[in-house]
């Protein structure tokens, strides 16, 4: 149960019992996007015990493909991850070139999750639409 979060191990407490087929890995990976999620949608300086938890709107970026741009949103979700989220290893963001959708940019995120004393790498499909939300998804 250490692949999850204590906040999800409460949860999990509380809810029913009964056991399901999930490896630890898969386990520790739903965890992680989960965990992540929360972390790229929340805005820096809502969270009154951490001004520095979240990150920037990205609202006004989201629509444009400048170097600069894209890059300062790399850096912060980076940078996000790298803090708050030490499950994940050595975190590398990039652009996807040749993405479809107009109104949104989208990332390849890639680590590596310790399981087992291996490092197993991650790779996450990451889109931030128009209104600066962000999406995970396994790849």
């Amino acid at each position: 149960m250490k692949e999850r979060r204590l906040l999800e191990r409460v949860m999990l407490l509380q809810a029913d019992n009964s056991r399901t087929h999930v490896t630890q890995a898969e386990a520790l990976t739903q965890s992680i996007v989960a965990h992540l999620q929360r972390i790229l949608n929340t805005r820096q300086g809502s969270v009154p015990i951490d001004n520095e938890f979240g990150v920037p709107d990205f609202t006004n970026l989201a629509g444009s493909f400048a170097v600069g741009q894209t890059t300062q949103i790399i850096e912060n979700m980076t940078r996000m991850i790298a803090r708050y989220e030490p499950r994940l290893k050595s975190p590398r963001i990039q652009v996807v070139e040749g993405a479809q959708e107009v109104l949104s940019l989208s990332f390849s995120l890639e680590g590596l999750v310790a399981i087992d004393n291996r490092d197993i790498p991650i790779h996450l499909a990451t889109r931030v639409s128009s209104d600066g939300h962000v999406s995970l998804a396994m790849q």
